[in-house]
Order: C-alpha cells, then structure tokens, then sequence
C-alpha cells in the first residue's frame, strides 16, 4: 500500500541499477548462464532472436524460432518406412523439442532467478552517482528485483512495490516474461491438419505452445494482486520514471496507473542519459495517452 498522502510516484527500471553500478544487465545475465549453463545459454542464442547483448530478451521470448528448432531436430524425425527405424525411436523427436522447450522457459526462469538473487549492491560509500533530489517519502513501483532503494537510500520497505518479486524475499517467485497473450496468439497445433499431419510433429507443437504460455508475464494477474495500490494513487502529481524504458512488454502497467489517475493532469519526468534526448520514451508514453504538454526530460545528474 502506497503512502496515502504521497505526491511522487517514482517508476523504477533496470538503468537505476546500472547507474548504480550493479551488474544487473541482460548481458550480465547471458555471462552468468554461459557460465553456470552452456547448454541453456547456447540454446538461447540459437532459438531467441535477443540480439548480441541480450537487450531484447524478454520481448524475445515471444519470437521463438520454431522453425529453426523443427528443422535442428528433424534428425530425430525418422520415417516409419526406414530400414533402421524402431519403435524405440518414436518419441525421440518429441523429446528433444520438449527439452529445448523447456530449457528456455523453466529452466532458464530458474537460472534468471538465480541469477537475480546472486546480484551484490555495492557499498554507499562507493557510489558517486548518488541522486541528490530523491524523495524518499514517495511512493515506489519498482520493477526491478534488488533492494537498492532500501540499502543506498533508506526507502522504508512500505513505500515501495517490487512488481516482479523482490530477490532478498527467498520465497518471492521472479518474474520474466514476454506480454504475448494467448488471446492474440494462433495456436501452432490448430495450424496443421490432424488429419494428414505426422503425429510427432503435433505433439511437438503442442510442447512449443506450452511454452509460449510458461514463459507469458501475467501482467493482469498482477495488477489484479496488487489492486491495493493502483486503487490508491488519488493524491500523486507527479510521475518520476527514474532508468525504465516503459517498453510495451510492460505496458500494462503504465496503462493501469494512467487509468488510475482517472483523467487529473499528472505531470511525467523522465531522466535521460547525456548520449540520449529520451525521445523515445517520450513516444512510449505518447502512445499510452499521456499529452506531450505533461511529459519532460531531465539529465540523471539533476534527479
């Protein structure tokens, strides 16, 4: 539950953490998991178009290549009227697609987790980039992971939301995922003939939809567990977006809190880094129906 009486809302993304000098990217995540699991990683590179670094990894989810994980197990595709082939072999083709299925959804949600909670907050002491201006009485909904606000800045645990779990609660489940619902979403299984179709391929197509819905982020569930706070923004007047690229794989969010704010001109800063003028968040926003006249940019260093 937010502070009743609070006037700031401060929406908190990933580059609060890298401003911060944790290790808390994308690509941070792709060293770890080549690290701790090759097979996950390389599975990864392979099948989820992420790009070099990872940036895109959780919109990427919901571009699996299915072809290119078909054509790779197609060996295991034996013909029925093979010399070599055995009834020993029927399921091979399945199982191999149900391995990378679940490779790049179960298992690497439990790596990321894992990862998450490996993540070291560096001493106060050691930051130069401390934020002069930040209001620690304000309201936080963070989508970050760690305890940064509460360890560098001393944010009583009451004021802030961590949307997507938070590490240092053991039992908090992490959330990573793409925002393609299953409503949007043509099933792969529902795009063959039974009739004439290799049954094999089926049940793998069926294994690969399951995936698209192991690895969804169930934003609406999650604004409906949270009610309590979205319900109790009447007093804020103003939003600090402070490191989140207010991507559409979270729009939801946003949407969710413009609707809350129920028509009042709330006034939206977003901080900007020296090499970008932030007019793509700014667009973003834009999009979500937020009018340019209550949108500007700062430079981190004036946050």
């Amino acid at each position: 539950m937010p502070r009743m009486d609070a006037k700031t809302l401060y929406i908190i993304g990933n580059g609060f953490d890298l401003h911060h000098g944790l290790l808390t990217s994308y690509s941070d995540f792709k060293a770890y998991l080549e690290l701790v699991d090759h097979e996950t990683h390389d599975w990864v590179q392979s099948y989820i178009p992420a790009g070099g670094k990872w940036a895109n990894l959780e919109q990427a989810l919901a571009e699996l290549d299915i072809d290119n994980i078909v054509s790779d197990m197609e060996c295991f595709l034996g013909s029925y009227v093979d010399d070599e082939w055995s009834d020993a072999g029927h399921h091979d083709f399945q199982y191999e697609v149900d391995r990378v299925a679940e490779g790049l959804s179960k298992t690497l949600q439990g790596r990321f987790a894992e990862w998450v909670r490996s993540i070291t907050i560096p001493e106060r002491s050691n930051i130069s980039g401390l934020l002069r201006t930040l209001d620690v009485n304000a309201t936080f909904l963070t989508f970050n992971y760690t305890s940064t606000l509460t360890r560098l800045y001393d944010v009583s645990a009451e004021n802030i939301l961590h949307i997507h779990g938070e590490a240092a609660d053991p039992d908090a489940e992490i959330v990573l995922g793409h925002a393609w619902s299953a409503e949007e979403r043509p099933l792969l299984y529902d795009s063959v003939d039974p009739e004439s179709a290799d049954h094999r391929l089926l049940e793998a197509f069926s294994t690969l939809d399951d995936f698209f819905s192991s690895t969804f982020k169930p934003s609406k569930k999650i604004i409906s567990d949270n009610l309590s706070f979205f319900d109790h923004l009447n007093t804020i007047e103003q939003v600090v977006v402070l490191g989140h690229s207010i991507s559409p794989v979270d729009s939801a969010y946003f949407l969710r809190l413009i609707e809350a704010f129920d028509g009042r001109q709330v006034r939206w800063t977003i901080a900007r880094r020296p090499d970008s003028d932030g007019g793509e968040l700014v667009d973003n926003l834009k999009r979500m129906g937020v009018s340019h006249d209550l949108i500007r940019r700062v430079l981190w260093s004036q946050c």
